[in-house]
């Protein structure tokens, strides 16, 4: 294995994506919908701020808009009042759990149009793939 077959792979990846990419729609961007991912219970604003990678004013704003929009709820955490906890909403959840990166109609007639062995031996070397990425 070299460094060639990592940029290859790169290209290809950035290809897919382009192609596939889902894009924002009219009620959330990519940003609101990777923050509703991270929320689970309780999930404490500056955990979510930190995981994310935003600062802190950043978050809080969108998490404002979120919940202005009936995707997030907010409260005071009963153990420490300086905590802000927070958690989705039915609508929320119902987003998250209907959520894909992907564009699924398109990604379905993309891999109709690889030969079916192909397409086996694609799905189990990215099956592969990803179980050492996560090794």
């Amino acid at each position: 294995m070299n460094s060639s077959d990592s940029e290859r792979f790169e290209q290809l990846y950035r290809r897919i994506w382009g192609a596939l990419n889902r894009q924002d729609d009219p009620d959330l961007s990519q940003h609101e919908r990777q923050l509703l991912h991270h929320i689970a219970p309780g999930t404490p604003l500056t955990w979510l701020a930190t995981h994310l990678g935003l600062p802190k004013s950043t978050t809080s704003v969108m998490v404002k808009a979120l919940a202005a929009r009936g995707f997030v709820e907010r409260a005071r955490d009963p153990d420490d009042e300086r905590r802000l906890a927070l958690r989705l909403t039915a609508k929320g959840q119902e987003v998250v759990a209907k959520d894909t990166v992907l564009r699924p109609g398109d990604l379905t007639a993309a891999l109709a149009e690889v030969a079916p062995d192909v397409r086996a031996a694609m799905l189990e070397g990215l099956r592969q793939l990803a179980e050492a990425a996560e090794r």
